[in-house]
């Protein structure tokens, strides 16, 4: 009678902050932003660099493709996404989505528009340009935290419905 055994394979796991360095092809999972990781080796290997690369899952952060989405609840302040500036990505440019949660009359108010925030030593811009079909009853502002730190906020007024936000981040390039 033949010998049956049942192994498991296990791989390194942590959070995105503290996952080690991976082996030559050995596989990491994040577990607080769900992200993949393999790792390149040595450079006697072959590898073009020591470290560990993502590979690419739904959870990936790519600048201009990842779409982001969050419910805003009424007479609330939600923490829509955070921002962080240095000479590489003096700003950002977000793309959004807005539509109000249809009330007792069927109606869904849209409102389409773009955030550009940018940083230059201490001094912060901020610029936002929409179109809505009517109001969605949704403000979006900014809260600068330190000066290379900013957190973009939207805030419900307390007589509309609930809203949908959906949106991406661009860098952009000085």
């Amino acid at each position: 009678m033949a010998i049956v055994q049942i192994s498991q394979i296990k791989h390194r796991r942590g959070t995105n902050e503290t996952l080690p360095q991976l082996a030559s092809a050995e596989l990491g999972w994040s577990i607080d932003t769900r992200q993949l990781y393999i790792g390149n080796g040595t450079l006697e290997e072959g590898a073009p660099e020591i470290g560990n690369t993502e590979i690419l899952t739904e959870y990936s952060n790519l600048p201009g493709i990842t779409k982001y989405s969050q419910v805003l609840q009424a007479n609330l302040v939600s923490n829509v996404t955070n921002c962080q500036f240095d000479t590489s990505q003096p700003g950002v440019l977000i793309t959004y989505n807005i539509v109000r949660q249809r009330d007792a009359g069927g109606n869904a108010n849209v409102r389409t528009g773009t955030i550009r925030i940018a940083q230059y030593l201490a001094d912060l811009a901020y610029d936002e340009e929409w179109v809505e079909t009517g109001d969605t009853g949704v403000e979006l502002g900014i809260n600068q935290i330190g000066s290379l730190y900013t957190q973009v906020t939207a805030n419900v007024s307390a007589n509309t419905y609930n809203a949908n936000l959906t949106f991406t981040i661009n860098s952009l390039t000085s």
